[in-house]
């Protein structure tokens, strides 16, 4: 009888050793089982511009007497952010919203020029032209950029001085 139980604990033993393979087994090939799965999108967003200048006006001081050389006119700090495509150029420009006339008491004809010099990336130099827009600031791809434009006048100033409004816009494709 002690054999017959002996035999029936190892048959017992070997069944479970067996049902256990077999299940680790079922185990295992679940597991390497894989489901593969491609999904494709396409995003797509607008471009979009965000500009903060510290101000959009010159104040130009009346030139000291026998002073001939270039006045300070100020200068404007911006910060400048676009979302755009990777290889989307950014612009900034500035316009003078008053004719130049102005700046010299209203002659016409006259020398008088508003100059800027840019500084931090992406930051351009140019001169102010009549009632058209002037290049200030160029990059490619988004992303945020400051700097600060220095402005200064050449040529004849208005004995009171004068004031030239400005006009800056950020633009993206």
């Amino acid at each position: 009888m002690l054999t017959s139980l002996c035999l029936s604990a190892r048959a017992r033993v070997t069944v479970s050793l067996v049902v256990s393979a077999v299940v680790a087994l079922g185990v295992v090939a679940q597991a390497s089982d894989q489901a593969i799965a491609i999904t494709r999108f396409l995003a797509t967003f607008r471009t979009s511009t965000s500009l903060r200048v510290s101000d959009h006006m010159l104040v130009i001081n009346p030139q000291p007497d026998g002073q001939t050389g270039p006045i300070f006119a100020g200068s404007i700090e911006f910060r400048a952010a676009a979302r755009t495509s990777r290889d989307g150029e950014v612009l900034l420009t500035v316009e003078p919203l008053a004719s130049m006339d102005t700046l010299c008491g209203g002659a016409s004809g006259t020398d008088t020029a508003v100059e800027f010099q840019g500084s931090g990336e992406g930051a351009q130099s140019g001169v102010l032209r009549e009632a058209r827009p002037e290049a200030a600031a160029r990059w490619v791809g988004s992303g945020l950029h400051t700097g600060r434009l220095i402005f200064t006048v050449r040529g004849p100033v208005a004995p009171q001085g004068a004031t030239l409004p400005l006009r800056f816009l950020l633009t993206a494709p």
